[in-house]
């Protein structure tokens, strides 16, 4: 297979990769590799698709080859970290990582896996210091900011909290996750009229969840309007009438 003929099988291969066409994708990087096992993308890649598919032996024999042939590689050193992690390696992820970040220190996506590591080891401060270097690179990136918000918000910083969620909503105005997370935090600190005021948007776009529900009956109890409480909690019971929460709130009104 020469060396333009491989290339376009790369090309292929990474297509149906994208999307989500497996077995197809493999076949060609099994293919690519059967020619020549040191082709070190062709390892790095169908590893990836080893981890989707939860064939962790695969993810991490062809990962490890990837990095055999090509130490040097940021990427590879970073999605190795991500498969470490996702099979509960901590320390090991984190190295790998901090590795991957030594050959390329403007590599977004490990500052923002290291994010997601330190946060779930509770190791907070360093948590920051990983988001805010990869926003730092992209500050474009709304995960990443509502990442950081919900860090701050636990370590009751209350005027980052805000700052970043706000930065969210502006990056992602439709989508509900940064809204209903906003409310969460203005709920806490209770600021109501302002949850009710982020979540209204929602209820007006039709997208609103029946978590959104619930919070607008957790605000408007905060703010002593009973009535309006118990109406958005039969809102939340309409979508799912299994919904026990909302059933409790209505309870405790």
């Amino acid at each position: 297979m020469s060396k333009f003929i491989i290339k376009q099988a790369f090309a292929e291969a990474i297509d149906l990769q994208q999307r989500n066409q497996f077995d197809e994708a493999k076949q060609i990087y099994k293919k690519i590799l059967s020619i020549n096992d040191n082709e070190a993308n062709a390892h790095h890649l169908i590893s990836l698709i080893y981890l989707v598919e939860k064939d962790h032996t695969l993810a991490r024999k062809h990962i490890e080859k990837a990095i055999e042939i090509a130490p040097n590689t940021a990427i590879f050193q970073s999605n190795y970290g991500g498969f470490l992690y996702s099979i509960g390696e901590i320390q090991k992820a984190i190295k790998a990582l901090k590795s991957s970040l030594k050959l390329d220190k403007k590599l977004f996506q490990s500052h923002y896996s290291l994010g997601v590591i330190y946060s779930d080891i509770k190791e907070y401060e360093k948590a920051i210091e990983a988001y805010s270097s990869a926003l730092n690179l992209n500050n474009e990136s709304a995960e990443a900011h509502n990442n950081i918000a919900n860090l701050y918000n636990t370590m009751s910083d209350n005027e980052n909290a805000r700052l970043h969620y706000k930065k969210t909503i502006d990056l992602s105005p439709t989508e509900v996750y940064p809204r209903f997370n906003m409310s969460n935090f203005l709920i806490k600190i209770g600021n109501f009229k302002e949850a009710i005021t982020i979540l209204d948007e929602l209820v007006q776009n039709n997208t609103a969840t029946k978590e959104v529900f619930n919070n607008l009956g957790i605000a408007y109890k905060g703010l002593e309007d009973n009535e309006n409480a118990k109406k958005m909690f039969e809102e939340a019971l309409k979508i799912d009438n299994k919904f026990d929460l909302a059933r409790k709130n209505i309870e405790n009104l």
